[in-house]
């Protein structure tokens, strides 16, 4: 079967189970728990990207988004529409770059055909497809922005080609990424800075390659420069990203938190009494030292201050809940908020618990000994640790964040396509292992 028949295959599949997520579930496509469509309505509405509650600018949210659903409103489109329509189309983008992804790391077609088919039934990307959240748009985006990096190099190395063109598509990517979900522009800081650790080895292109390897950079800074501006104006102050922040930080780093949830009996995530208790006093607190609510980046920086008095105060109580983060963010079932059924959870637990066989697989793969041992017995291909290493340096940005800011497990949905790629390549190491193993059992036959 042709390479572009089964991709078709495979895209029309992934819209099938989209849309009957849809049609199930019709009401998510406007449950709005994070404003992203009561923003999109002021857009759309002429009052700029204002408050839904204060009609006042504000940063507290990436403008991306909702700016993307406000495009959509102003042509008439209902709000469950406009969600359907841009959250489908980033499915679909996923699906394609995707594959595209496996083509340049030359998997072979099964091992690609497998990847893409997990990236299609992932459970994360299946249900923040349906949902007006940030998720499935920023991991398109994020994709895309790694393929077209991809591109760039393998023009520079397979053709000669200078390869500026794609490093600054990409760089323009991750930049718009960032005005989706700001955490894209430390997954592009981490690649640049491995590419200019490349590129100062030395050799006769080492300025062409650190001016190839900083480009994704400075244009992803040229792609946020009017959200910046425009942020400069309206509050004074540089703020290349979001007012959220340091509320997000301190949620997860605060005494109450501590005490209630990493040294106490409650399961995470904290119960609403709790964290109601905790928002209502951090209000009145805030007020008394003079910091008032209409300040968004005076907000943004006491609440930073809050983090870092925490820390302080209880350093121990911070690494444990570093490291309950991560767990969550690795964690292989929803959380108990989701409300999912038992069967349900059973079975997303299954499908992850195999996801990150695979992950375990590739990296075991990848250790000297045993990857000699698995190069030198087969000829089937295996993608080198460093062919990979782009995808773990993705993955690595959103860790490095969601070890310390607040997390739970949807946080990874954007990684998901990168993670599917590494657990399938874990497989086939796996598979071939295996191969291996019995085709040596069988071959040393005791003579009689």
């Amino acid at each position: 079967m042709r390479t572009t028949t089964v991709l078709m295959i495979v895209l029309m599949l992934g819209i099938a189970v989209r849309l009957g997520g849809g049609l199930t579930r019709y009401a998510d496509l406007t449950s709005d728990h994070d404003g992203y469509l009561a923003h999109a309505d002021m857009v759309a509405h002429g009052e700029g990207f204002a408050g839904p509650h204060t009609h006042r600018p504000t940063a507290f949210r990436p403008p991306g988004y909702p700016i993307a659903l406000a495009g959509l409103l102003v042509f008439g489109l209902p709000g469950w529409a406009s969600v359907a329509c841009i959250n489908g189309l980033s499915s679909l983008a996923i699906i394609w770059f995707s594959w595209r992804l496996c083509q340049q790391l030359q998997l072979t077609p099964g091992v690609r055909l497998i990847a893409v088919a997990i990236v299609v039934f992932d459970p994360l990307l299946l249900r923040y497809t349906i949902l007006p959240m940030t998720e499935v748009p920023a991991a398109a985006i994020l994709i895309a922005a790694v393929v077209t990096l991809k591109a760039a190099e393998l023009r520079h190395q397979l053709l000669g080609s200078q390869g500026y063109v794609f490093c600054i598509l990409s760089g323009a990517l991750f930049g718009l990424g960032s005005l989706v979900r700001p955490i894209l522009l430390v997954s592009c800081a981490l690649l640049v800075l491995s590419r200019l650790r490349l590129s100062l080895r030395g050799g006769q292109n080492c300025r062409r390659n650190m001016v190839l390897a900083i480009l994704p950079m400075i244009f992803a800074m040229v792609a946020i420069s009017p959200w910046i501006i425009r942020n400069a104006v309206q509050f004074h102050k540089f703020i290349p990203a979001t007012t959220h922040g340091g509320y997000t930080l301190a949620l997860g780093n605060n005494p109450d938190f501590y005490r209630d949830v990493i040294n106490g009996n409650l399961s995470f995530p904290w119960p609403g009494p709790q964290l109601d208790a905790w928002q209502q006093r951090m209000i009145s607190e805030a007020a008394a030292q003079g910091v008032t609510s209409g300040s968004e980046p005076a907000q943004d920086a006491w609440y930073h201050q809050q983090f870092v008095l925490s820390i302080k105060a209880q350093p121990l109580s911070f690494l444990k809940s570093c490291l309950l983060r991560l767990r969550r963010f690795w964690a292989i079932t929803p959380g108990s908020d989701a409300g999912l059924p038992g069967f349900a959870t059973t079975l997303i637990g299954v499908w992850y618990s195999l996801i990150w066989i695979g992950v375990a697989a590739t990296i075991v793969s990848s250790l000297p000994a045993l990857h000699r041992i698995l190069k030198f017995r087969t000829k089937r291909h295996i993608p080198s640790h460093q062919s990979l290493a782009d995808l773990w340096l993705i993955v690595l940005s959103f860790m490095l964040l969601h070890a310390f800011y607040w997390t739970d497990t949807r946080m990874r949905t954007p990684v998901m396509p990168f993670i599917c790629i590494i657990a399938a390549v874990g497989w086939h190491s796996l598979y071939n292992y295996v191969s291996q193993w019995f085709h040596l059992k069988t071959s040393f036959k005791p003579r009689i």
